[in-house]
This record gives C-alpha cells, structure tokens and sequence, in this order.
C-alpha cells in the first residue's frame, strides 16, 4: 500500500497543480474556454501516454529515457513563449496572438499529461507481479494506496484551481509564472540526467553533483510546491476572514459570508491535503524504506590463475547475490550477479552512472535500486542504460562464472 502511495503522490502531485494554475490562468482572462482548453491538452496527452504504455507492456521497443525527452523538451522549448503570453493577456483578444496562446496551453497541458500519465497506467499491472493469486490483501491493498493518492492529488488540484479563483489575477500570474520556472527546471535536470545515462554528453563534475543532489533529496522539489501552495492557502484564509460583511441588502450579505465560509474551506481543504502530502513524501516513505538494507557482500578472490570462479550452481537459484572484490589498493569492489532465464545470467557493478555506489536488492522477485527506489528490469541487467547497474564482463566455463579481476580493478574508483 504505502509503495503506491508514495509513488503516485511523487508522480502526480506536481504535475497537477501546473494544470491547475494553467487553467486558473486562461479562466482568469475571461476571454478562452478554459475547460475545452485544458481538455483537448489532455487528451493529446492520454493519446500519447496510452501509446507508450501499450508499447512498454506489450513489446520491448519503448525506452523510457527516449519517451521522456519526447515529451520534457518540448516543454522547455515552450516554456519562455508561454511565459510571455501569459503576461500579454491584455493582447489575447487579438487573433493571431489568441491562436497562439490557444496552441501554446493545449501543449503544455498535453505535455505535462504525457509526462505523468505512463506511470499511472503501468502501476496496477505490477500489483500482482509475485502474487499466485491477486484475492488477497495485499492486492486489495495496492490498490487502496493506489486509489487514494490519485484521489488526494486530484482534489489538491480542484481545490488548487477553486482558490485561484479567488485570488488577484496579478498574484495568480506571479504564482503561475515561478511555478512554471521551477517546473522547467526540474524537467531540465531530468534531461541532464538523461543524456548523461546515454552518454550523449559527457557528464562535468557539476553535472553529477547535481544530479546526485537531486536523487539524494527526492522531495526537493515537492515541497516547493507543498510550499507554494501552503502560502496560497494562508493568504486566502486571511483574505476571508479579514473581508468585511457588509452588503447593499441583507441578501447580499448573506451571500458574501456563504462564500467567505466556501473560501475558508477551500483553504482548509488544501491545507489538509498538503499536510497528507508531506506526510506520504516524508513519514511513510521513511516507514516504506526504513527496513532496506544492504545485505554484507559475500568476499570473493581471485584463484592461483588470477582469476574469479564462481559455480553456477551457487547462483542458480534465481535471487540476487553480492560480492566483494578487495582491489590491490584496499577498496571493497561489490557487484552483483542474478540468473536471468535459462543461458542468461545479469552481472554487473553494485552502483550505476546516476545513483552512484548506493546498490541494490531484492524486493519479492525485484531488483530495486536502494536510492532512488526505481524497479529494475531483470532482463536489461547487464546492459548499460538507466538506473541499470554497470555492466561488468563474465565468462561461463566449465560450468562456472569467470570474472578477471582486472575489469573489477577498472571500476574501483566508484566505490571510493
């Protein structure tokens, strides 16, 4: 439950608040139909989120990697221009301008659907993955953790939407604006990181400790929103406690103080809903996480041929095993090894070129990276890419791995 949980809310919790302002922005021009805008962007999105899904289950042609720089930057391309037209609102009533902005906010409604929709359709086919039947509780209960963090994340941008509304237009363009900067660079982040996993740039010091950074710090950029929102909500709060009930008649009155009391619960609400955030993105991941730890490395060494044997028959069984290689300058060399099918073994480093030497373990019949959580396809192990580990050479002889020390001697630096 609480591994879905906290993967929908890190999925969607962002994502929703960008449509929310996005929406709240052309609703307060008063000169679009918001709602048909914001609704063909999503479809466009739907379309194109459904078509990767499809792909990612069915075939094993889709890369994530290359469907997420599809879609991040088209964004960053955009971002600037719809900036500028989101501050000459005043202009929007002229046509080519209108035509524009009208095409600029149905893409980047699609693209952010696009960027968080795969996920949400991917999710439910892992719910049974180890399970031999999928009547029992803890499938119901991936499900429920499933459910509710959507639902959460939904309400959170209705809400978000509802106290824009009741906001100045001048704040919620401010707000919108540093929303969309922030979002940019996040998603310019992920296209760093991207290009550094396949190796299309070559990664500058900088480059990493920054990657690493964010990795490191998973909610960085959810609590800026958490933020954001937290600061939107107050200013609300006080605005309808602070407004005078005074009416031309008694029904006027009535009427403000009906809607001072929905602006207060509109405040309340979201602040509730951020509060069951932080605590999904903080205290349950922590509770989720507290219990991974890294099994010690099994010590291996070379024989009197220099090199690195190990039976099949010890690795046989299907679960993932880690050794330690004690390099000529003292440093703990680990990598792991898992029988793939029936000829294919995975072999590879215990670190990979993002999250460093963190490592990985076995969840059920999983292999996940103990940093940043992400599920790894035992197929791919032993190719480079991703989070994968990085690949390390193996020979099969005589019914036994052989790895050289020198490929292990190569690689040492990473886990200094």
């Amino acid at each position: 439950m609480l591994q879905y949980l906290i993967k929908i809310t890190d999925n969607t919790f962002i994502p929703v608040i960008m449509i929310a302002l996005l929406s709240a922005v052309i609703a307060k021009s008063n000169s679009y139909h918001h709602k048909k805008i914001i609704s063909v962007g999503f479809l466009l999105g739907f379309i194109a989120a459904l078509i990767y899904a499809i792909l990612k289950r069915n075939t094993g042609f889709a890369v994530r990697e290359f469907y997420d720089l599809g879609v991040i930057i088209p964004w960053v391309i955009i971002a600037l221009p719809l900036l500028v037209c989101i501050w000459m609102q005043k202009s929007w009533h002229k046509t080519l301008i209108k035509v524009l902005s009208i095409m600029l906010f149905v893409l980047a409604s699609g693209l952010i659907t696009a960027q968080c929709l795969p996920n949400l359709m991917l999710y439910p086919f892992e719910f049974a993955v180890g399970m031999e039947s999928i009547f029992n509780n803890e499938y119901l209960f991936k499900w429920v953790g499933y459910g509710f963090a959507l639902l959460v994340c939904v309400l959170i941008g209705l809400f978000t939407y509802r106290l824009c509304g009741r906001l100045s237009s001048r704040l919620v363009t401010i707000v919108t604006t540093l929303s969309i900067i922030i979002f940019t660079i996040q998603n310019g982040i992920n296209i760093m990181q991207i290009l550094i996993v396949r190796r299309f740039i070559a990664s500058q010091k900088w480059m990493m400790e920054l990657v690493i950074f964010i990795l490191g710090h998973v909610n960085f950029f959810t609590f800026i929103f958490m933020a954001i929102l937290l600061i939107l909500a107050i200013m609300l709060y006080i605005k309808s406690k602070t407004t005078s009930l005074v009416g031309s008649n008694p029904a006027q009155t009535r009427k403000l103080k009906s809607q001072l009391l929905r602006d207060r619960r509109t405040s309340l609400f979201l602040v509730a809903g951020v509060a069951i955030t932080a605590y999904t993105v903080t205290r349950a991941r922590y509770i989720f996480e507290k219990g991974v730890e890294l099994t010690p490395a099994e010590p291996i060494t070379a024989n009197a041929d220099n090199l690195i044997v190990i039976p099949l028959d010890n690795i046989n069984d299907g679960n993932l095993h880690r050794y330690g290689y004690q390099a000529t300058d003292g440093t703990l060399v680990r990598f792991i090894v898992i029988k793939k099918s029936e000829n294919a073994y995975g072999v590879g480093f215990d670190a990979c070129d993002i999250c460093g030497a963190s490592g990985y373990y076995q969840r059920g019949n999983q292999v996940v990276c103990i940093l940043c959580d992400v599920v790894m396809n035992i197929a791919t192990i032993g190719f480079a890419g991703g989070c994968n580990p990085v690949p390390l050479k193996y020979e099969i002889i005589d019914g036994n791995m052989v790895i050289r020390p020198a490929h292990l001697e190569a690689e040492k630096g990473r886990f200094k």
